[in-house]
């Protein structure tokens, strides 16, 4: 007769619906401090109408929150991806990447080059991009001898390039999407 583990596995509980509603604030809350001067925690709780003490039990640092909201984003950009056209969502990675804005010197760790929090990001951005411009080529809507590369460069060039300018970056936009446009 042999031993059976009787052992329990852990129970894991769903986070209550309140602890998801306070994540989500917090984490619309942050996008919105963050895309101006990077802002403060405290701001970020205030703004969410929250106490500081509910935004750390949710995040104990800043970089965790940061990164909570990157994520978040990225997120969201691989869902539109699966709909949107390249123009509509360049226009909305753009205004994203904007919320990063006044976070970079702050968290200049979080973006370093090796960083595997930093490569996943930039992998699933990658993937999303690269799935538009297959789309978008495939339809003619897009230069064929334009990469998924270079929308990714453009896209961070406009907003993290020397002598970027948010109140020119839809312009900027603007000027490279009528470029993309297949030669008559």
């Amino acid at each position: 007769m042999g031993k059976e583990m009787s052992a329990e596995q852990p129970k894991t509980r769903k986070p209550r619906a309140d602890t998801l509603r306070n994540r989500e604030l917090l984490l619309s809350a942050a996008a919105e401090v963050f895309r101006g001067d990077g802002g403060s925690l405290e701001a970020v709780a205030r703004k969410a109408g929250l106490g500081i003490g509910t935004l750390y039990r949710h995040f104990p640092t800043r970089e965790a929150l940061f990164q909570a909201v990157y994520a978040r984003e990225v997120e969201i950009l691989e869902r539109r991806a699966e709909e949107d056209s390249l123009e509509e969502w360049m226009r909305e990675a753009l205004r994203m990447m904007a919320t990063k804005r006044g976070m970079v010197a702050a968290l200049a760790p979080v973006f370093e080059p090796e960083s595997c929090f930093i490569s996943e990001q930039s992998e699933r951005m990658r993937g999303a991009v690269a799935a538009l411009h297959a789309r978008a080529v495939a339809e003619g809507r897009v230069r064929a001898d334009v990469t998924s590369e270079d929308l990714m460069r453009v896209l961070l060039g406009i907003n993290y390039g020397p002598g970027a300018d948010p109140d020119r970056a839809g312009l900027l936009l603007d000027v490279f999407l009528d470029g993309l446009r297949p030669r008559s």
